[in-house]
């Protein structure tokens, strides 16, 4: 009996939790980090004030909570376990792929996760703080990725890891703002199509070819241009 009733204390503490997060994500969405008050969401969630308090102790602990729970969903939900054959190349497309698909598949998560990193150009330092670390986890990832990929062939050497890991999070970015302020409008997940393509032509060897006899002609063009002149 013990047993039974340790685990449906665990249940009830699980879907309370979820319920507040739930609660703090709609707050976000409508008014606002400053709407997400600890009185709002008991309310808004159908628990009491001080749950919240004794959940997550302070706003900075809810936050942290629900960018835990958003980022693991996220990961958990659409990025596939990369198979023995994928190359860094296809781990990044798989990546920005699985982006395109939460917006499908769950676009309000996507927004409150976007909400609250817009956040961070405001008054709350702790956000700002808080997604300064997640660009830079993000960067260092990408440039990983595209590092591995250049040792491994399915990368440009001609291309520098970090510059390409600060254009890829910066499309996303961009991507993502548009779709915040104007959701019915902007058509994110035709966009994040388009930026995937952009990003691999970037990327891939192949392309890599083409940049360099693209180089080749445009010096010999100049050269051709001195040599009129």
């Amino acid at each position: 009996m013990a047993i039974v009733e340790r685990t449906r204390q665990k249940e009830r503490r699980e879907e309370s939790t979820e319920a507040l997060l739930r609660a703090a994500g709609e707050l976000v969405l409508e008014g606002g980090i400053s709407a997400m008050t600890f009185a709002a969401i008991g309310e808004r969630s159908g628990y009491s004030r001080s749950l919240v308090t004794v959940r997550f102790g302070s706003k900075e602990g809810l936050v942290e909570e629900l960018l835990v729970q958003l980022v693991r969903d996220w990961s958990h939900r659409s990025v596939p376990e990369p198979d023995e054959s994928a190359t860094a190349l296809d781990r990044i497309a798989a990546t920005l792929e699985a982006i395109q698909r939460q917006i499908d598949k769950n676009s309000r998560g996507v927004r409150v996760l976007y909400a609250l990193m817009f956040e961070g150009r405001g008054d709350e330092s702790f956000l700002r703080d808080r997604f300064g670390r997640f660009h830079e986890e993000q960067r260092a990832t990408f440039a990983k990725w595209v590092e591995a990929g250049q040792a491994e062939g399915s990368v440009a050497v001609d291309l520098d890891a970090a510059d390409e890991a600060a254009f890829i999070v910066a499309g996303l970015r961009g991507i993502g703002y548009q779709w915040l302020v104007d959701p019915d409008g902007f058509d994110a997940s035709r966009a994040f199509a388009h930026f995937l393509g952009l990003v691999v032509d970037r990327l891939d060897t192949v392309s890599a070819v083409d940049r360099t006899v693209l180089s080749r002609l445009e010096a010999v063009a100049d050269q051709s241009v001195c040599n009129t002149s």
